[in-house]
């Protein structure tokens, strides 16, 4: 088995836990509007998919929802409303400072818009302190599990994909890792991942 040389995160149900109800509640609230009309404008028409993908920046998503909605408010509450869904999986964090900790190069691979990323860089220090390497679906406009958001995270580690690993807690983007080169399993917990690693010969816990 070749040496992993570098160690991709999953942002979403791996680093941090998430709820697209609370988005839906949140943005109800700034908007005025009820749930099902949220839900509706931001899900069922596929515009947050949009906005993932980089096919819509943070103003295109704004002013599509406020017209489609026919909604008013202001766009900084909406765009924090929209990001504020994350909160710390705390059994993590350990496993990141060891690896951190031996040297080991690690970087966030994840399907995300700019309005949730940019509040959840500037809530959880766990995602400045440790990660060095971000490719984001908005940035490589294409979703996991699309071949070519793991060709820029390839690219992006400077590895070879054998000597990535990479966790993920939907089966099917981890299937794409693997179909990509990339050691790849599915996050179940932080004890798991760390019974992974330690197969793989690396040292945490």
């Amino acid at each position: 088995m070749p040496k992993i040389k570098f160690i991709y995160f999953d942002l979403g149900n791996v680093i941090l836990n998430f709820s697209h109800q609370r988005m839906i509640d949140n943005v109800a609230k700034v908007t005025a509007l009820d749930d099902r009309a949220v839900e509706t404008h931001l899900f069922t028409s596929f515009l947050e998919d949009r906005y993932e993908t980089g096919a819509l920046n943070s103003q295109q998503f704004y002013e599509v929802f406020c017209e489609t909605a026919n909604a008013k408010c202001d766009k900084e509450a909406f765009l924090e409303a929209v990001g504020d869904i994350f909160w710390l999986n705390g059994s993590i964090v350990p496993v990141i400072g060891q690896l951190w900790t031996a040297g080991l190069p690690l970087g966030i691979l994840s399907n995300t818009c700019e309005a949730h990323f940019n509040v959840a860089v500037r809530d959880f220090k766990v995602l400045t302190d440790f990660f060095d390497t971000v490719i984001t679906s908005y940035q490589s406009k294409s979703m996991k599990p699309d071949a070519k958001i793991y060709h820029d995270a390839i690219a992006a580690s400077g590895v070879s994909p054998n000597e990535i690993f990479f966790t993920d807690d939907k089966a099917e983007n981890v299937a794409a890792a693997v179909s990509a080169g990339i050691d790849a399993v599915l996050f179940r917990s932080a004890k798991e991942l760390t019974q992974d690693l330690r197969r793989r010969g690396v040292s945490v816990g």
